[in-house]
This record gives C-alpha cells, sequence and structure tokens, in this order.
C-alpha cells in the first residue's frame, strides 16, 4: 500500500534569530488512488438513528427517511445496516444485518410516524450498540459509524452534552456528536438540504484511505509547540486527525515557540510521524522530514512573502475563533450586537474571499433569523477548524456546493452556507 506523506507548510520561510514564534501548517497527505488499482470491497457497518419526535413531524421526517432508503440503496451486499428510530421510545426497527436486499428498509420505514419527546443519547446509544461485540472486533477492516440525524433538541433521557460526549469517544463516529468522536458534521438549512450531507458522508465512506489517524509532533531542542486546530490530543501524545480520503489531506496548524539563534544559520525546528489504519486493517506509520528554516534578522524576515496555503488556512482558524463572539450574541437575540460582531469580522477577514462570502450569507440569515444564524455560524465553525482538504487546492472563486463530483469530491467542496445542499436529483 501506497503510504501517506508529512508535508511542512510554514508561514514564512524563516524564523526570527532573536527569538519568538512561526506558524506552520502539518499536512498529512493520502496518495492519489490509482486508476488501476483494484481495492477490495471495505465492508461498512452503519447504524442509522432517526428521530422520529414531534418535532420531526412532515417534510423533516419524509426527509429522514428519504435519505434512509438512499443510503440503503447504494450499500453492497458486504455492508451492514442497522436502523433505529426513537422519540421518548427508542425501537430498533432492523438489527444489524448484511445488506442483501433493500426491500427490508422500505418496509421497515413505511409505518414511521412522528410523536412524542426526544431521547437523542438513548436512540444513539442504541444505535451505538448495534456496532459492539465480537463481531466488531473481529472485523477490524470494516468501517462502522453511527449517523443520527435528529433536530438536536435533546428533552429526555440523558439531555447533558458532556455526558453525552463523553460516551462518543470510540471507533463507532457518529455525526450528530462526530467532533467527539473523530468524524464529520453536517445541518441543513431546511428537510430537503439533509439529502445532501447524508449523500457527502457516504461519498466519504466510499473514498476512505485510512482511519484512526493520529500525528505525533517531535520539536527541535529550543522549540516548544502549541497546538492552534482544535485536534484532541490522546494518550499515547499523538494528535487525533480526522479519517483521511485518497487524494485529500488532514492538517493541523501549530505555533513554534522559539529560543534566539545565530541569524543566518540553519536551524532544525520540527519532524513529525503519523499512524493510522488502512481499510483492510493494517496498521501503517510514515515519517516526514525534518523542518529546517533559516534564522534570519528583523528585517530580511519582514522582506519575506508569506505562503499563500498557510496565511489562507491559519486565517480560517482564526475565523472560527472569532466567530464564537457572533454566535452567542445571535443566540442571544442582540440584534444590535450581532451586527456589530459581523461588522467586526468584515473588517478583519474581508480580503479572504471564502470568509468574505460566509460574512454576507450570515448578514443575510441575521436579518431572517438569528437562530439559524447561530447554527450556521457553530457548523462554519467546525468545517474551517478540521476540514478535509485537497492536497492541490485552488484559490477559492465560487460557492462550491454545485460542483460536480467528478470536478471535486463533496467532501472537499468550500460552500458559502454549510447548511445549503445541492439539490436531489
Amino acid at each position: 500500500m501506497t503510504q501517506a506523506s508529512i508535508v511542512f507548510s510554514p508561514l514564512q520561510a524563516g524564523v526570527p534569530a532573536a527569538g519568538g514564534a512561526l506558524d506552520v501548517l502539518v499536512r498529512v497527505q493520502a496518495p492519489d488512488r490509482p486508476a488501476d488499482l483494484n481495492l477490495p470491497h471495505s465492508p461498512k457497518r452503519l447504524a442509522l438513528v432517526v428521530d422520529r419526535s414531534g418535532s420531526m413531524a412532515g417534510q423533516p421526517l419524509d426527509e429522514a427517511l428519504r435519505c434512509v432508503q438512499h443510503i440503503a440503496n447504494h450499500l453492497a451486499p458486504q455492508d451492514a445496516l442497522a436502523l433505529v428510530v426513537y422519540d421518548d421510545k427508542v425501537d430498533t426497527l432492523l438489527p444489524l444485518q448484511p445488506m442483501h436486499s433493500t426491500e427490508v428498509v422500505t418496509q421497515a420505514i413505511a409505518g414511521v410516524q412522528a410523536g412524542g419527546m426526544t431521547n437523542l443519547h438513548g436512540g444513539w446509544l442504541a444505535g451505538a450498540q448495534q456496532l459492539e461485540g465480537s463481531a466488531a472486533q473481529a472485523l477490524a477492516q470494516t468501517v462502522s459509524r453511527v449517523i443520527l440525524l435528529s433536530d438536536g433538541q435533546a428533552n429526555h433521557g440523558e439531555t447533558d452534552l458532556s455526558a453525552i460526549e463523553a460516551q462518543c469517544r470510540n471507533e463507532d463516529l457518529m455525526i450528530g456528536m462526530a467532533r467527539a468522536g473523530g468524524g464529520q458534521n453536517y445541518y441543513g438549512q431546511t428537510a430537503a438540504d439533509l439529502y445532501d450531507s447524508f449523500a457527502e458522508e457516504l461519498a466519504l465512506l466510499q473514498a476512505l484511505y485510512g482511519r484512526q489517524i493520529g500525528l505525533k509532533l517531535l520539536p527541535a531542542p529550543g522549540v516548544m509547540v502549541e497546538m492552534l486546530s482544535p485536534a484532541t490530543q490522546q494518550s499515547d501524545g499523538s494528535w487525533r486527525m480526522t479519517d483521511l480520503a485518497w487524494g485529500a489531506e488532514a492538517w493541523v496548524a501549530v505555533r513554534l515557540h522559539l529560543s534566539p539563534s545565530a541569524a543566518g544559520s540553519p536551524r532544525d525546528l520540527l519532524a513529525a510521524s503519523v499512524s493510522g489504519t488502512a481499510l483492510d486493517g493494517t496498521p501503517w506509520q510514515a515519517h516526514g522530514p525534518v523542518l529546517q528554516l533559516p534564522a534570519l534578522d528583523a528585517a530580511a524576515l519582514q522582506a519575506l512573502p508569506k505562503d499563500d496555503l498557510a496565511h489562507n488556512r491559519l486565517e480560517e482558524l482564526a475565523f472560527a475563533k472569532a466567530s464564537e463572539q457572533l454566535r452567542q450574541v445571535a443566540k442571544d437575540g442582540d440584534h444590535a450586537a450581532t451586527k456589530r460582531a459581523l461588522d467586526a469580522l468584515q473588517k478583519r477577514f474581508g480580503q479572504h474571499p471564502w470568509l468574505s462570502a460566509k460574512i454576507a450569507q450570515l448578514r443575510h440569515l441575521a436579518d431572517e433569523d438569528t437562530v439559524l444564524m447561530a447554527k450556521e455560524v457553530r457548523y462554519s465553525m467546525m468545517r474551517m477548524s478540521s476540514r478535509l482538504a485537497s492536497k492541490s487546492e485552488m484559490a477559492y472563486a465560487d460557492d462550491e456546493t454545485h460542483v460536480s463530483e467528478s470536478i471535486m469530491p463533496s467532501f472537499l467542496r468550500k460552500k458559502v452556507s454549510e447548511g445549503k445542499g445541492k439539490a436531489r436529483d
């Protein structure tokens, strides 16, 4: 199997001789999938968990069930699927079983009706339990996912967020609580927008190169590493990264704090290694070259240009952090403070085309629905902080929501609005 590689992209190609800091992207890149590579089908084990509470009545539940059928239609006989529905009561309509026929799914969802309160945690837990047990341990090559579709309003059973997140930190990843489990996050502004999110997750599952990705950072003497990305450090000291797709890269941004060194001399800064698991269950490791840059005086350093890719992604991280205040005042319903926060973001990030487009969309939402705007801010923050990217990422020019899959996989798109999806065919 062709191994992943590590690429360092420093903000500038030099470090301050007097000591100081340098921001660096650490990029873990999967190889391009060879056109003639005939990989065996990697079995998927999916537990689809659907909220049928009263707040989902009508189009939201109808669209959710269409998404369930869509996923079932795209599974192979080697794949397995479970279906759980919940309100204040949790029902397992289909225990985990091979996907020999989609008709069983069609029949199972035919009688689902909305009603009752929302035991979100109980529904998720029932889905996770379908993926547990000795069978899961024996199938290291499988990809397991809990896919939770809900309006997110837990009002029955376990409702404490920290308690729910604590149970999500395992390989049975889920969408609704993905940050705790290392998976993806999606939402739809309307019920119809949800379909695109399910299609995007399915496309990602079908394109996976590796999972359980852990990055170890090894600073040189006189260097301290500060993690800028919202990555989770694991018990072995490695940083948990998102699953990796063919032809894509996962990345984090770090700040290197440097002691003084002699001007004009090269300086070792950082080494890194990455480990992961191939879809056939085989573990792999890769090591990157040591990042070495010249130590420069202040004038020479100031004359260096900034790396465009590093600058843009660092701006995205800064935008995500700066957006927290906007999200809070929008949730509070303070329209004047919301406008001031949007003005501040425009002043700070208006030169970044993608961020400027997002701010314009947020202004539009602020005039219509501040609750929806707060949700859009939250998901934009997540996307900016931990998105998969193309190894040869192009500069943003326009909303990529409707870009063809043959040109760009859906999970690599840069969207103006995270809650708007491509129309269903």
